[in-house]
């Protein structure tokens, strides 16, 4: 490709100029190796210290060759000296600018498709699009345009098309391959916990799928592994098909299934239990419920609120009422802040509707006496909307660490029984009027939460966790269980591991005499994988029905009792600012045996909410700029969108 000056004409012809006058001011220069800077119109000499006229005194007219006739005439062999050096730099300056005018295009010249940097630009592009939610359409946008020249001029934007086709396809395979990857067992080890929601659009149904497992440097995994459309009725057959399809799709065996996190809906449930793996209730949707169990529970209570909500509708539907409503509140110097309404779906949004009506009751109260519009709580009332708050904020602590990221299922029993005991106070003063709502609080908690202790994705997460242990169970009995599973589960692990030795160790052998057994095929047809895994498992349950059973399996369990006794005497961890997962790192070497059953049961989060969050954005993703949007393509965008922040964009 030739690039002439025409191709950039006002950019080159400014380019060329500078260079131009950049080697004149060089070549000029010279004289003033042999005399000082000129005043009023002369320079002096540096050899003889004569003022030397330049011919004027303004810079338009005056010039130098009066003082190269000085040298010439006075000063003979500093002249000739001066002349070589004044011709040398003469001969330098064409190729001079000839340089610089092979820079200068070099710097201009557009990049090819295939330039590396070009391609880099593509992909950081296509990533935006998709982790921000921007549409590919924004390719031709004027602005977007205009920056990519400015940012750099070098690169040539692409079509919508190409984003949206080539790269996105691109992305999407890479980041599945890296997603494989880190589910091997060797990196992510036999056991998988899910999250799995289901959401309803205006025109689409979606349900996701998250994994949750702890890799080999004890670091907490989540990956989004689909966003699927949902077709006909959501029934409990049609759910479970949908989610073992999701497992085969990434090659998951339903054996390394360890718990399945969902909501408490009637069709999620039968689907788990269809698709025969271990479930649990979301612990966050089952909070909810309790929640409304103690909200409906109160004649005076659901008046109230009622009440609120009026008052908070009121303003919501009028501009007029906001502002009148900011003018009380600087009067009153209280926090110019706009009155929340509550949200069926969320019991929190009706927790932070009472804290902001109790904060602004005083505007409220003269707004309502000026303007009218609505009813506002007498002081009794009020009091009881103090209380009541004061009795949620801790079922709302609880859910908020519950949602979190690093959260594990091993928070449950320890927070249930926390949240028992700050209700279990009926009489003090932050009671009046509400202990109604209290006692229905506490008993939908025992009622909702009352066969956790007799489950072992439960209980067990919770003996590992070393900032709980057995502190919180409400018995020894529960310990007594706990332990009891332990020693089947690593009885279990330990036929695993040896028909899985045993099977490397035939495949050996097999290999040594493939030769030999080719002339003579063997009748008897080779067990899969999958059936060696069952056997093994099958044996483990035989050991665990008739006991122990040789010298190697005593000093196993030993070892595990001992394991177990010694972790239990070790003080627990900091909760707030210990991370389990960090102290089993360090402690692997000591805990081996407990080590391998922690990295198990400690994966599981103790609600749906990362499948959940799934879906806070789809909305934006099937927006009206994405109208034309496929649904393999918005499926991709589901899985990149996370999956690439989660990744940080290494992949």
């Amino acid at each position: 490709m030739v690039i002439t000056s025409a191709a950039y004409p006002e950019t080159l012809h400014a380019d060329l100029g500078e260079s131009r006058m950049a080697a004149e001011r060089k070549s000029k220069s010279l004289i003033w190796d042999y005399f000082s800077q000129p005043t009023s119109g002369k320079a002096v000499c540096n050899t003889c210290t004569k003022n030397v006229s330049m011919g004027s005194a303004t810079a338009k007219t005056k010039n130098t060759s009066n003082l190269w006739a000085h040298l010439r005439v006075h000063h003979v062999e500093i002249y000739n000296a001066a002349r070589e050096k004044h011709v040398e730099s003469q001969s330098e300056t064409p190729a001079l600018v000839q340089t610089t005018i092979k820079d200068m295009l070099q710097k201009k010249a557009k990049w090819q498709n295939s330039d590396e940097r070009s391609q880099l630009f593509d992909k950081a592009i296509t990533e935006m699009m998709v982790t921000d939610n921007q549409p590919f359409t924004m390719a031709s946008d004027s602005g977007f345009k205009r920056l990519m020249s400015i940012a750099e001029p070098r690169y040539i934007l692409k079509s919508e098309k190409y984003y949206r086709t080539e790269m996105l396809v691109k992305i999407h395979q890479k980041v599945v391959e890296k997603v494989k990857t880190m589910l091997q067992p060797e990196n992510a080890g036999n056991a998988l916990s899910f999250t799995t929601d289901c959401w309803s659009g205006s025109t689409e149904s979606l349900m996701s799928l998250t994994c949750h497992f702890i890799d080999n440097g004890w670091t907490k995994r989540q990956l989004v592994l689909n966003t699927k459309a949902m077709q006909g009725s959501h029934t409990g057959e049609y759910i479970k098909e949908m989610f073992l399809g999701m497992l085969e799709d990434w090659g998951i065996s339903k054996d390394r299934v360890m718990l399945v996190l969902r909501d408490s809906g009637a069709n999620m449930v039968k689907g788990m239990r269809l698709a025969e793996v271990s479930d649990f209730s979301c612990m966050a949707h089952t909070l909810q419920l309790v929640v409304n169990d103690s909200l409906s529970s109160q004649r005076a209570l659901i008046d109230i609120i009622a009440m609120l909500k009026r008052c908070a509708g009121h303003f919501h539907h009028s501009i007029l009422a906001k502002q009148r409503l900011k003018c009380i509140q600087e009067d009153l110097g209280l926090p110019k802040n706009n009155l929340i309404q509550a949200v069926p779906t969320r019991w929190n949004s009706t927790l932070h509707m009472l804290q902001r009506m109790l904060e602004q009751k005083r505007a409220l109260s003269i707004y309502s006496g000026e303007h009218g519009g609505y009813s506002c709580p007498t002081a009794e009332q009020w009091e009881i909307v103090a209380n009541v708050i004061e009795t949620l904020l801790p079922i709302e602590e609880v859910t908020l660490e519950v949602s979190h990221y690093d959260s594990s299922v091993s928070s449950v029993i320890p927070c249930m029984r926390v949240l028992k005991m700050l209700l279990q106070d009926n009489e003090g003063p932050n009671t009046r009027g509400i202990k109604t709502f209290r006692q229905v609080m506490r008993d939908s908690l025992t009622k909702r939460f009352e066969k956790h202790e007799e489950n072992k994705h439960v209980v067990l997460p919770c003996l590992l966790d070393p900032r709980y242990k057995n502190h919180a169970f409400s018995s020894d009995d529960v310990l007594a269980s706990a332990i009891q599973w332990l020693r089947e589960d690593n009885i279990i692990q330990q036929e695993v591991q040896e028909v899985s030795a045993e099977r490397s160790s035939q495949e050996e052998e097999d290999g040594t005499l493939e030769e030999q057994a080719a002339d003579h095929p063997c009748p008897k047809r080779q067990r899969t994988e999958t059936e060696h895994l069952h056997l093994g498992r099958i044996d483990a349950m035989f050991s665990v029905l008739l006991g122990p059973h040789g010298e190697n399996s005593k000093s196993a369990a030993i070892s595990l009792d001992d394991e177990l006794n010694l972790y239990l005497k070790e003080p627990v961890l900091n909760r707030r600012s210990g991370d389990p997962f960090q102290w089993w790192k360090e402690n692997e070497a000591r805990y081996k045996r407990l080590a391998s059953h922690a990295r198990r049961y400690l994966c599981s989060p103790p609600s749906s909410v990362p499948s959940e969050r799934v879906f806070s954005e789809v909305s934006a993703i099937y927006e009206k700029n994405r109208s034309r949007l496929t649904g393999e393509h918005a499926e991709m965008l589901c899985f990149l969108h996370y999956n690439v922040v989660l990744l940080n964009w290494e992949y």
